[in-house]
């Protein structure tokens, strides 16, 4: 029997990293949140074990790059990635993590942080802003209407109804909101057949100090992916099964250790096995990211082969996108258009990160030296490079790459903001650390018109808007590469939203006649928040 009505604002199906994420954004911004995640612990098995510096710079948004650093510190040394006949055997190739070009493009690095020790630490920011996370409570159906989502979430002391404005789907590649909405995948299930092996052994005399990210075991008793944690007693060990129940049954906790000991080449080494988890490499995306007031994200909306953390990440950037299109929409200062602009962004990103990582491991491109692979595109493009094409952005309706390789980033309208070392008053920061919860506009020392502009429309819109200068007295440009990493001209001004990506740029547009700045700006987040597309004039009159 159904109870009670309980109201919420956004209620998110799902507690893992991206349901976690989805509610500690959406917390950031002020909105209510509830999660209901229908396990009653958190996972047992690492899963994703690193996460790329564009998540890392997402987590940095909301205050919490230093706890991420703090439970990666034991993993700054496992730079590695090999391929190996066993831990204690022959090693016949090996990489580092693309780390060396890092610097130049953020603040941030890799986390190689496992998503055990990460989704508590997310959690635990998203209470501590006020979102509710629920563990045993199951999302077991919903319907939505034009005010809102209505779902039946099952726990231990029976079923009630919550109703919320709306409702993000984080519940997983087998996602029973994307089911319950008629939503299909696309793509291919079942490459293969994975089965993680959670065991605790003693590594250390195998490894003879060496620290690998990962490796690529083949001898002839296994082949398979090994991975250790920093405390070298604990790894997983991910090898190919069958889809039947009858051949998972075959890996027993006997045969599972036996597999373990030869990966790691100890024979007669103590190995305890502590779980095996069956699993379907597949690589799907969702035919579509929403439905009226439901959103899917994360694995429920793209399932891609686990290369190079992409997977985790990808995620991570869905919630971020989406959490400040929701609080925005649900504060009343956004148009439809900009929820719309979830799908039209992400859609793309994820279609072109499962591609992605399929190809890299079809071809075997993450393990040894890299080379040429036709349509491969490489990781920092990957990383940094997403370029959206929505509605809601002024003049990133061209045609072009998918993915901009990082030399040709340059704050173009749809693309990530890009990284500039900047100091505010005594603080050494990067200009991403500029942009918080509101749009930022930038210019430089003679942009003085455009900041006048910010505050103008801030004012008359009650929103916040802040504007710098860079290179002026507030913001200073230590390495003087504001023009050159922006490419702007004097005077020229470029619009971020608060998810960190360029909205617009005053470059290109027609020359001042008396100023003009308040106008234009005005249209600009006019197109920025969603709302219909009108001429500058009446842009102006609707504001101000």
């Amino acid at each position: 029997m159904v109870s009670g009505l309980e109201s919420r604002t956004v209620l998110v199906a799902g507690g893992g990293l991206v349901g976690l994420s989805t509610a500690a954004f959406l917390a950031w911004h002020g909105v209510d949140c509830l999660v209901v995640e229908r396990r009653k612990s958190a996972a047992l098995h690492p899963r994703a074990r690193g996460f790329n510096p564009r998540a890392v710079e997402l987590l940095r948004s909301i205050g919490m790059e230093q706890e991420v650093r703090a439970a990666a510190a034991g993993f700054a040394d496992h730079t590695m990635r090999a391929r190996l006949e066993s831990l204690a055997g022959a090693e016949f190739a090996r990489s580092d993590l693309p780390t060396a070009a890092l610097g130049e493009l953020s603040p941030s690095s890799w986390a190689l942080c496992s998503q055990d020790r990460l989704e508590p630490l997310i959690r635990a920011r998203a209470e501590k802003l006020g979102a509710e996370v629920r563990f045993g409570q199951e999302l077991r159906s919903l319907t939505q209407d034009a005010d809102g989502v209505t779902g039946v979430v099952r726990g231990a002391d029976g079923e009630r109804r919550i109703r919320a404005h709306y409702l993000v789907a984080a519940d997983g590649a087998n996602s029973m909101v994307r089911r319950a909405l008629g939503i299909g995948v696309d793509g291919t299930r079942g490459l293969n057949h994975q089965l993680s092996i959670l065991f605790e052994a003693d590594l250390a005399e195998a490894l003879r100090g060496r620290r690998f990210a990962i490796c690529q075991i083949d001898n002839p008793a296994v082949r398979g992916l090994l991975v250790h944690d920093d405390t070298l007693r604990r790894g997983t060990l991910y090898v190919e099964c069958g889809s039947s129940a009858e051949d998972i049954a075959k890996y027993t906790a006997h045969h599972c250790a036996k597999l373990v000991e030869a990966a790691i080449g100890s024979p007669g080494l103590p190995i305890r096995v502590l779980g095996a988890e069956a699993w379907e490499l597949s690589a799907l995306t969702a035919e579509a990211y929403a439905a009226g007031r439901v959103f899917l994200a994360g694995d429920a909306a793209h399932v891609m082969p686990p290369v190079s953390g992409f997977g985790a990440s990808t995620g991570l950037q869905d919630a971020h996108n989406l959490a400040w299109k929701l609080a925005y929409t649900i504060r009343g200062i956004a148009g439809p258009g900009l929820l719309d602009s979830y799908q039209a962004e992400r859609a793309p990103v994820g279609a072109l990160t499962v591609r992605q990582c399929r190809l890299r491991v079809t071809t075997r491109t993450g393990f040894g030296p890299p080379g040429k692979v036709p349509g491969l595109i490489g990781d920092l493009a990957l990383t940094f490079g997403s370029r959206y094409r929505s509605d809601v952005l002024t003049g990133a309706g061209f045609p072009g790459e998918e993915a901009l390789a990082p030399p040709d980033l340059a704050g173009q309208p749809g693309t990530r903001a890009p990284h500039l070392p900047v100091t505010l008053g005594d603080r050494e920061m990067s200009v991403l650390d500029l942009f918080g919860a509101g749009f930022t506009l930038l210019t430089d020392a003679s942009g003085e018109a455009w900041l006048r502009a910010a505050r103008q429309v801030g004012t008359q819109l009650s929103l916040e808007l802040d504007a710098y200068a860079v290179g002026g007295p507030e913001v200073a440009d230590p390495t003087g590469s504001w023009a050159s990493r922006y490419r702007t001209r004097p005077g020229e001004a470029v619009l971020v939203r608060p998810d960190g990506v360029v909205s617009w740029r005053s470059a290109g547009d027609p020359p001042d006649q008396g100023g003009g700045h308040v106008e234009r700006l005005a249209a600009a987040v006019c197109t920025a928040l969603g709302m219909a597309a009108r001429p500058v004039a009446a842009a102006r009159e609707a504001f101000l």
